[in-house]
């Protein structure tokens, strides 16, 4: 903060919070809200939810309950005023995750402060993980390859999408993964050719492909994977896309080195599907990083010149969707080392005809 001018740090309950701190919470019309300056730190929270300020976060921070009827963002902003003063251009970096409505009424009140997202400092530590990161995110990928073999074994045949999601909910929950907060996507036949198509009633029949796309939690750390089984025997349309989509995600597996840019990963799996005649429908970027959030950086996508660097997280997704007939996508959670990337997901790639 201060090589970057920042005189003070506003972070919202959210994973920033709980990286720095280890405290949650959770965003209501009741503010929440930590404070960190460079002598100082505070939570102003509602006083109800005194329960969930443990003895950790009070020795980190003054922990300020108000009550309804309070204006907590009077409260905070005379915090403000009064640790960085009331200097003209006050530099105060927030959380990406803050409400709106509550950064308005900040701004209304510090109308002399000038803001940027707290991303600018906190997204290079975030990304570089420590060994304790490392094997949470482990873990959790190992979890979930748990649960979708659990979820194969049940059967998917004469399912519908939705009952089969719900199920794979229930493997993960019986596997120690805390419910993500997206998905699962159960995409089959020609609903496999939208890459976030969810989940419907349609019923899974024989023939059909059914790309799987799932996550849970595991102490916080997020997992992440997909696979496209067949019901079935496959066509040969389907396993020679289904090949081209392996070689692409191998290929991003052996790009990565430190120092390499983010964008050479995303090229080196669009090539092998460019190179197969199939670019067109290659129609995302190859990963996201992940960690504490499902989605965070580094992304692995055309025009990020982001270093890659040792610790760093993130999936290696690409895929092949063909409108009115399905689609093929393999998912895997990379982790950066000195000498190239280590595959946390454990699930096999072949194809399985279940």
């Amino acid at each position: 903060m201060n090589e970057a001018g920042i005189d003070a740090l506003l972070l919202a309950p959210a994973t920033d919070l709980r990286y720095l701190t280890g405290f949650s919470g959770r965003q209501s019309d009741r503010l929440t809200c930590f404070l960190l300056t460079a002598d100082e730190a505070l939570l102003l929270y509602p006083n109800f939810e005194k329960a969930g300020i443990n003895a950790e976060l009070a020795d980190m921070a003054e922990c300020r309950a108000h009550i309804d009827g309070d204006d907590p963002f009077a409260i905070l902003t005379s915090f403000i005023k009064d640790k960085i003063g009331r200097k003209v251009g006050g530099l105060i970096a927030v959380d990406n995750l803050m409400w709106s409505g509550n950064l308005l009424a900040l701004q209304e009140r510090l109308p002399k402060s000038r803001w940027l997202g707290a991303s600018t400092i906190l997204s290079p530590l975030r990304m570089l993980k420590d060994d304790e990161e490392y094997s949470l995110l482990k873990k959790a990928q190992v979890l979930a390859g748990q649960a979708l073999g659990d979820l194969f074994k049940w059967g998917l045949e004469g399912r519908t999408e939705r009952e089969a999601a719900a199920q794979l909910t229930e493997f993960c929950t019986r596997a120690a993964l805390g419910r993500a907060d997206w998905g699962p996507i159960v995409a089959s036949g020609a609903n496999g050719a939208s890459p976030h198509h969810g989940a419907s009633d349609k019923i899974i029949a024989k023939g059909d492909p059914v790309v799987i796309d799932f996550g849970g939690v595991y102490f916080g750390y997020q997992a992440d994977m997909t696979r496209t089984p067949v019901i079935g025997r496959a066509s040969d349309e389907f396993k020679e896309i289904y090949e081209i989509v392996l070689q692409a995600n191998e290929a991003a597996f052996r790009a990565p080195r430190p120092g390499l840019p983010c964008e050479a990963v995303d090229a080196a799996a669009r090539t092998v599907i460019q190179q197969a005649g199939y670019g067109e429908f290659f129609t995302h970027r190859l990963g996201h990083g992940i960690g504490l959030d499902i989605h965070e950086e580094p992304y692995m996508v055309k025009g990020n010149a982001l270093p890659i660097a040792a610790g760093m997280s993130f999936s290696d997704e690409p895929g092949i969707y063909l409108p009115g007939k399905f689609g093929v996508r393999i998912e895997d959670i990379l982790f950066m080392k000195d000498t190239g990337a280590e595959r946390l997901t454990e699930f096999p790639h072949e194809l399985r005809e279940l």
